[in-house]
């Protein structure tokens, strides 16, 4: 049996302690020391099948009491061995976007500070593979880690981490001042990947070899760890997954009206924590039930009726809006990968089939820019309905320019934005781009769309089972093609920085993105090279970003 690196008893350093140990009747156990005392995993499968996975290893204490709205610390030393073999308490939430109907069951705490570890099983002593660390989405309200397994990816021949960090107002509650800062599910997750990069080697990790990749908010996150130089050498490449630091939901703004110290006292005054004096504040937050802390935090979201309140902040983790980073020349210089899919925003609506009216057009960008206080937004949702309407007057192609016009406002400007920023930049690094184009079999989208918000999940590690899959129907063997390829792509850009380094079936060889030739991977069954479409909507978005950055363009100041 071939020995596993790191993966021992340091404390008792044997022969027989470098195997997996059979510890239950027909399961396998396997060990390794981390910095903070040694974990026991379970192994899956044999040979080349074979992944070593550790659920619920603790990166941090528990963020409770005192340490609530507090930058994470180091997690307490323990002795003995600590199993690390279940699924780790979820971060604390309330189900929303759909996910409440679908039947997922959390299992919540605060002290929820874990992270996943899947490993390939057959290593030896001299095994020191790339990591990837995925970084969940949910709009920094909701997700776990342990809902994306990484089991597949790994046998793709990387390490495979998965993280919670803190959601909500527990993660992004702000007074904008030194009393409450904010940016505490950011803090989280830069400092779970300083313990990667401490004690990935004991689980056949390369700590100069690390990964970020995430999806939605899990790809903002990633977005602006990219553009802060302060974090170099954390991680040499990043994908982002539908997110941008520019995006409109991925920042607080200074358009923005709701202002996140508005958004304190309203939490405050529910849970008869009034008071003028902020550190007086804090010390009652910090002492209410977690339970109700939540309750009023969604309480005040439900009332503002607005989306995207509790965000990262311009704080403490950054101190200058993205896009003034990325002016200053101030990035971190990191190969990427980043895309979207081609209808992120779906059909909009529940009943598609009557299509949409002019007026619903106007409603769903409305909806979009509701907690913007800017000049001239009517301007601007007028703009966009001469551009992407001109004179059409069928329900239905209103409906699919309604969610291409979401899509591009979303998405698609904000990305292609920031991805030439970067490349005027760091020209020298290479930067890939890619459309998912591919529709699922279980879509339930209009025919005019393909694959929207989220639809590249499953296949990004082969995970066709509740909750990313929602159907009992098992995917196809275009499904799992389309997987094979996808898992192969962001795997050798992980190993090389070039993602067609090998050429997984249905793929071509992937251009890097030169601003002067702009190409994309269409992702599909047979994937193609194509340029992006930047159209009239991209312009639209650079102005409009001016205006979300200027504090100065607001009509109103909302409390």
């Amino acid at each position: 049996m071939n020995k596993i690196k790191g993966i021992c008893l340091a404390l008792v350093v044997t022969a027989s302690l470098l195997r997996p140990r059979n510890l239950t009747s027909g399961e396998q156990y396997v060990l390794a020391s981390t910095l903070h005392g040694v974990v026991r995993g379970h192994i899956e499968g044999q040979g080349a099948d074979q992944v070593n996975v550790f659920m619920g290893i603790p990166y941090a204490k528990a963020p409770t009491g005192n340490l609530r709205f507090k930058p994470p610390e180091s997690p307490d030393k323990w002795h003995g061995i600590r199993d690390t073999l279940d699924r780790p308490r979820d971060c604390m939430q309330r189900l929303r976007f759909g996910l409440e109907n679908i039947g997922l069951q959390l299992n919540t705490s605060e002290n929820c500070l874990f992270l996943n570890v899947y490993s390939p099983g057959v290593l030896t002593n001299d095994t020191s593979l790339p990591v990837m660390v995925w970084i969940h989405g949910g709009g920094f309200l909701v997700g776990y880690a342990a809902a994306f397994d990484g089991k597949s990816l790994a046998k793709k021949g990387v390490v495979v981490v998965s993280i919670n960090y803190r959601l909500d107002a527990f993660g992004f509650l702000s007074t904008e001042s030194e009393a409450i800062p904010g940016n505490y599910g950011l803090l989280d997750q830069i400092f779970a990947l300083k313990w990667v990069k401490d004690n990935i080697d004991k689980f056949g990790g390369d700590k100069n070899q690390i990964t970020i990749f995430g999806e939605s908010a899990g790809a903002c996150s990633v977005s602006l760890l990219t553009v802060s130089e302060r974090f170099s050498g954390l991680f040499q490449r990043a994908i982002m997954e539908s997110g941008s630091s520019l995006a409109p939901w991925c920042v607080i703004y200074p358009s923005t009206s709701l202002r996140p110290n508005l958004i304190v006292q309203r939490i405050g005054e529910k849970l008869n924590c009034s008071s003028k004096y902020e550190i007086e504040l804090l010390t009652c937050l910090q002492n209410s039930d977690a339970e109700k802390l939540l309750d009023a935090s969604v309480d005040v979201q439900t009332e503002a009726k607005v989306n995207a309140i509790l965000l990262p902040v311009v704080r403490n983790v950054f101190e200058e809006l993205p896009r003034v980073l990325m002016n200053y020349g101030h990035i971190n210089r990191v190969q990427t990968l980043r895309g979207y899919n081609s209808n992120e925003a779906g059909a909009l609506k529940q009943n598609f089939t009557s299509g949409a009216t002019r007026q619903e057009f106007k409603a769903f960008l409305n909806e979009k820019l509701a907690n913007f206080n800017i000049l001239n937004k009517d301007s601007f949702i007028r703009q966009y309905e001469n551009a992407y309407l001109g004179n059409i007057s069928d329900p239905n192609r209103i409906l699919e320019k309604s969610s291409e016009a979401v899509t591009n406002l979303y998405y698609t400007s904000p990305m292609l934005i920031e991805l030439d920023k970067v490349v005027s930049v760091v020209s020298d690094i290479q930067h890939y781009l890619y459309e998912f184009n591919y529709r699922k079999s279980i879509s339930s989208l209009p025919t005019w769309a393909t694959a929207e918000h989220a639809d590249e999940v499953p296949f990004i590690l082969r995970e066709f089972q509740f909750p990313l899959w929602l159907s009992p129907i098992p995917p196809t063997q275009d499904d799992l093609l389309v997987s094979e390829q996808m898992m192969t792509l962001w795997a050798n850009f992980a190993k090389t920085g070039d993602p067609t380094s090998t050429l997984p079936t249905g793929a071509t060889k992937w251009p890097a993105y030169v601003r002067t030739n702009p190409r994309l991977l269409k992702i599909n069954k047979v994937s193609t090279v194509t340029s992006p479409g930047r159209g009239e909507g991209l312009n639209i978005y650079e102005k409009l970003i001016s205006y979300l950055e200027n504090e100065n363009d607001v009509n109103t100041v909302i409390g």
